[in-house]
């Protein structure tokens, strides 16, 4: 029905679209409320996610929010901008969605694989379906072979007094990291590619923002993690690289190349080597200050941990540090996956439907009262106590759980206790006049770091 008025038809034109688009960004509002979920409330076009879009908080503190306003409910609903989010906060159902039921759930929904960007496209962290079977593989039978041969003892002779951690443990970790990847005596190759990862100026945080926010965003602009391809003689040490010539026997590229994108065995070297840094490396560094924060805060822990004493279950007390730094700071403070097909709830009338994302807890899971008594403590005693731990296995996830589990979880380990084992066997840790009272980690890209340089005073044993 057309009028003969052009303003009153042009009207008419404009609210419609301004009704279709209000119907097509709030179509989700009431997804929870019919599922008689408890939910924060939403706005169009932000959804429930307008206090992240905005900056006024980050992924995680708006994610542990609502985590504790709601401790009875299994479950938490939020829209993202209009698509539901389910936060999943018991045990239970998060071991039935990223293990038993894993084949509903296998994708994280991110959509970066997509990406132009070198140093996602073709990580295993990223990707799904096929790309992620062959990927995951090829990292599989990469880590079996890796060794590292650092005598770390000669990285630490000159620290005394109060000391930059950040500065001592790169110093350690690009020997470590070099020595398993690149297998030559250039150390500054490998340095190149960290330095420009680690790097946190406004432009790159505004990308990491996108990139954690916006996902889409940031694949159709093209955004990058990394400007350009490497240096010609960074390119010269991937060439000679132990890691290349592995990529070259496992075939990887010809199965997941193809005529219109093939991959060259450059690109993808330097993908591994940068997805070794992101999602190695840069989580050991935290992982490992968080520890040494913690031994120097907790005098009687960082004894226990130094004499490796061992109690009843045989542990020793530097891996039981070690696990406790990790309950406290995970690397990693939510999982996220997307719903691939639609899942009704064994135990309840809940449907989930496709495409909507669930988020795994795990920073707020591991401070949960009800898993861990005292549990904002550092106190690695907990898990010879029965009654201080949780027992439940999936209340403590660092490495995540199920068919995606960090596969570099052995490595990272063994990395940590030799470069702990090594400190504490020639130092006494204690907090100086630099040291913040408490340690505050940060959301950066899709895991936590720790912005802020930490000093510590060492001082050296006799």
């Amino acid at each position: 029905m057309f009028f003969e008025s052009f303003l009153i038809n042009l009207s008419v034109l404009a609210m419609l679209v301004i009704a279709l688009t209000f119907d097509y960004v709030t179509k989700f509002f009431n997804y929870w409320y019919v599922r008689h979920i408890p939910y924060k409330s939403s706005i169009p076009f932000f959804g429930s996610d307008y206090h992240r879009v905005l900056g006024v908080t980050t992924s995680t503190n708006e994610t542990k929010k609502l985590y504790s306003k709601y401790p009875k409910s299994k479950f938490v609903g939020r829209v993202k901008s209009r698509i539901p989010d389910l936060i999943v906060k018991d045990p239970d159902s998060v071991k039935r969605m990223l293990s038993t039921d894993f084949a509903n759930f296998h994708s994280r929904g991110l959509g970066l694989n997509k990406s132009q960007d070198v140093c996602l496209k073709n990580n295993v962290f990223y990707a799904d379906g096929e790309k992620w079977n062959v990927l995951r593989a090829t990292l599989e039978s990469l880590l079996n072979g890796l060794v590292f041969d650092v005598d770390i003892r000669n990285k630490l002779p000159g620290t005394n007094g109060d000391t930059s951690v950040r500065e001592l443990l790169s110093n350690i970790l690009d020997d470590i990291f070099k020595d398993m990847l690149l297998a030559n005596e250039n150390i500054e190759a490998f340095k190149e590619i960290r330095i420009n990862l680690e790097k946190r100026t406004m432009v790159d945080k505004l990308k990491s923002y996108t990139k954690n926010i916006f996902p889409s965003v940031y694949t159709l602009l093209k955004l990058k993690t990394l400007s350009g391809r490497p240096s010609q003689s960074l390119e010269e040490q991937i060439k000679k690289s132990k890691i290349i010539k592995h990529i070259k026997m496992s075939g990887t590229m010809y199965n997941i190349g193809n005529k219109r994108e093939p991959v060259s065995e450059i690109e993808f070297t330097f993908s591994t080597i940068t997805s070794f840094i992101t999602e190695g490396y840069i989580p050991i560094v935290t992982v490992l200050t968080a520890l040494l924060f913690e031994l120097a805060s907790n005098k009687d822990c960082q004894d226990k941990a130094r004499s490796i004493v061992a109690k009843v279950n045989r542990e020793d007390y530097l891996d039981l540090s070690i696990k406790e730094a990790l309950r406290l700071h995970p690397p990693y403070s939510i999982i996220t996956r997307q719903c691939v097909k639609s899942y009704q709830y064994p135990e309840s009338k809940l449907t989930i439907d496709k495409r909507v994302t669930i988020n795994v807890p795990i920073e707020a899971i591991h401070r949960d009262e009800e898993h861990y008594k005292e549990a904002n403590v550092f106190n690695p005693d907990r898990f010879l106590d029965d009654d201080r731990v949780s027992k439940h296995c999936y209340a403590y996830l660092p490495f995540g759980a199920g068919p995606r589990r960090c596969i570099g979880e052995s490595l990272a380990l063994q990395i940590i206790r030799s470069i702990s084992k090594a400190i504490l066997s020639n130092y006494e840790l204690e907090k100086c006049d630099r040291t913040p009272s408490k340690l505050d980690l940060v959301d950066h890209n899709f895991g936590r770091i720790i912005d802020k340089d930490i000093w510590l005073r060492f001082k050296r044993i006799n």
